[in-house]
């Protein structure tokens, strides 16, 4: 059974620091794309999909092709960036992905997209040997927990997804690579051209 996509919305974390790359990871050219776009890219925004750049500037997600949804704890983490969206789009599903999942692809997006389970949940969880909670499709149903655990002091997404009713969605491990340092894209680029 497949989702009615009217009622999911997608969007690129683009606020993180970017501390141990050195330099705005959304804008890294990666292949000749700036790396926040390909992960818009991944989420559909070539397909028609409305896809939102959540946090940074409004400058950095003009310059991806987005449109720019302001975090509403600018430099606070991925967590309440999730809870912005959530609270931006009521009555919607999101499917949010970090712009430094640099191997996401279509492919991997479209089964959030379709994904549908009669079984309670809250989020979505990509998983390949572990969580990758920086890809997820988060219910209406988690605003209320996240906040609950961020007013308890959490701001760890795994610490999060420990108080959610949680589903995991087997991915390929290469989609779910997220690039911390420049020696995470430098790997990657070997790779690619080895194949």
């Amino acid at each position: 059974m497949t989702v009615d996509l009217g009622n999911c919305v997608s969007a690129v974390l683009v606020g993180g620091a970017s501390r141990r790359m050195g330099s705005d990871k959304a804008l890294i050219d990666l292949e000749g794309v700036a790396l926040g776009r390909r992960v818009a890219e991944a989420l559909g925004a070539n397909d028609g999909r409305t896809v939102l750049a959540c946090g940074g500037t409004a400058e950095v997600a003009h310059s991806l092709g987005l449109k720019h949804l302001p975090d509403e704890a600018p430099a606070s983490g991925p967590l309440l960036a999730v809870a912005t969206i959530i609270r931006a789009f009521p009555g919607s599903d999101v499917i949010v992905a970090a712009c430094d999942l640099g191997g996401l692809d279509r492919a991997t997006v479209l089964l959030f997209e379709q994904w549908f389970s009669d079984e309670p949940h809250d989020v979505v969880v990509a998983s390949a040997e572990r969580r990758q909670p920086l890809l997820a499709r988060w219910r209406q149903s988690a605003l209320p927990i996240i906040e609950q655990v961020v007013s308890a002091g959490e701001r760890s997404m795994h610490g999060a997804l420990a108080q959610l009713q949680v589903a995991e969605l087997r991915v390929d491990a290469a989609a779910i690579a997220n690039f911390n340092t420049p020696r995470d894209l430098e790997r990657w680029r070997r790779s690619r051209s080895q194949r």
